[in-house]
């Protein structure tokens, strides 16, 4: 679904918070096809060898090493995002943070997707 409306929106700037094995962000440059404008930026916390790959591969992915909290425009170049994907932390109140964080960022138009928040309890 995420990859339909990539290919029917033509985002020039997608926000992945949430990098894991890299099938998401896959998808992302598949759906922007050619487009020598389009960046897929990616965080994670945590070091995934297949980011490194998809960076290798294609100049317009950008792996980002740190927390979706820890997000600034600098971070994209300032460009206004036209796509922000979460799925990282799981958790509705990490989401909010990076959200806030996103905010004034965000395209006129910008979509913005959720995977998953909110269906994890913490044990404390």
């Amino acid at each position: 679904m995420l990859y339909a409306l990539a290919r029917a929106a033509r985002p020039r700037t997608i926000v992945e918070f949430g990098t894991s094995n890299g099938f998401s962000a896959m998808n992302w440059m598949h759906a922007v096809g050619d487009d020598p404008e389009a960046r897929v930026y990616s965080y994670d916390i945590l070091p995934y060898g297949s980011a490194r790959t998809l960076e290798d591969a294609d100049a317009r992915f950008v792996f980002l090493q740190k927390s979706q909290a820890d997000f600034d425009p600098g971070d994209i170049d300032f460009r206004p995002i036209d796509v922000a994907f979460f799925d990282a932390g799981h958790l509705l109140e990490y989401s909010m943070k990076a959200f806030e964080r996103i905010l004034g960022s965000l395209g006129p138009a910008a979509i913005v997707a959720v995977h998953d928040t909110g269906l994890h309890v913490l044990d404390h």
